[in-house]
């Protein structure tokens, strides 16, 4: 078995880096994509639930006054 320069070494991880390097950039690229997404999300649940309850209060205030007057 031939022994592995430290040449041949050296260039093998250098090319591992690049590689981790690039997959690590698009990991992070993926992550930034679904926290905007969560974001709107959230955003979208927290619209919905004060138009709800909006609308819920508009309603009993509503029947209130027609109840009371």
């Amino acid at each position: 078995m031939a022994r592995t320069t430290v040449t041949e070494l050296d260039k093998r991880l250098s090319s591992h880096e690049a590689a981790c390097e690039q997959r690590w950039k698009e990991n992070y690229r993926r992550l930034d994509a679904i926290e905007q997404g969560i974001t709107l999300i959230n955003k979208s649940i927290r619209n919905s639930l004060i138009f709800t309850i909006t609308v819920i209060l508009s309603v009993t205030a509503y029947l209130i006054q027609q109840t009371l007057f």
